[in-house]
């Protein structure tokens, strides 16, 4: 029985690993922090924007430009604190990603280009 065991755990243990799931590093995304409706188009200022849509009911995102096209993530911890200090501006968010959801651990400001 002590075997069966041993195999039953090294077994979860396997299905962790390729899952994915056990001690998965936080990765970091350079994006504007936004809100759901205006995925990073804003007629207003940006800040403004968000604020005002963020105070209407929808959702922050953070909203990653690549080279063709931009790519909207949902942030599960909505009332993280820098989030409204970075509303509507570019930041360096890092966290952790389960699908296409970002639970964010910090948020600071990108590093000036040299």
């Amino acid at each position: 029985m002590k075997w069966q065991s041993r195999i039953a755990a090294a077994s979860i243990f396997a299905m962790t690993v390729a899952t994915g799931t056990l001690g998965a590093a936080p990765a970091s995304w350079t994006g504007q922090i936004s809100d759901a409706m205006c995925a990073g188009v804003h007629k207003i200022d940006a800040k403004t924007c968000v604020d005002k849509c963020i105070k209407g009911g929808e959702k922050y995102v953070l909203v990653v430009k690549d080279k063709d096209a931009s790519k909207v993530y949902a942030i599960s911890n909505q009332t993280f604190a820098d989030l409204a200090k970075f509303a509507g501006q570019t930041a360096v968010v890092t966290g952790d990603m389960k699908d296409d959801t970002i639970t964010v651990t910090k948020i600071a400001a990108p590093k000036p280009a040299k």
